[in-house]
């Protein structure tokens, strides 16, 4: 698992507490510094894969926006969008989201019929 954001360092590791997640539950995590661009362009989501060592056929992407699932998609992963970033189900749907929760809350509540769970899309 790597927390993929395009965000400063210290945007990130506030990110990672909000979210709960220990350093240890992380097999990496990115900032703006390791893109030389920014979303919707790749180079995050391909940075996060070249980290952890995972191949973009065995990853999912989870986002809020649909910058977050063009990017995502540039870099050949599926992506599970959550409404909880002000966008509306249409434009995740649009930009890739093949799979929309309503926020992190719901997709934990319904994990076990997600595409998380089931390793694919």
């Amino acid at each position: 698992m790597a927390l993929a954001s395009s965000g400063k360092a210290d945007e990130v590791e506030w990110n990672r507490k909000v979210l709960g997640l220990e350093p240890s539950t992380l097999d990496g995590a990115t900032t703006s510094e390791d893109a030389e661009r920014s979303k919707p362009f790749p180079d995050i989501f391909e940075a996060a894969l070249a980290e952890t060592g995972v191949s973009a056929d065995r990853a999912i992407a989870v986002g809020d926006s649909p910058w977050d699932a063009l990017s995502a998609r540039r870099a050949g992963l599926p992506t599970v969008g959550l409404l909880s970033g002000g966008f509306a189900e249409e434009d995740l749907r649009s930009a890739g989201c093949t799979a929309i929760y309503r926020d992190p809350a719901d997709l934990l509540a319904r994990y076990a019929a997600s595409p998380l769970a089931s390793g694919g899309l």
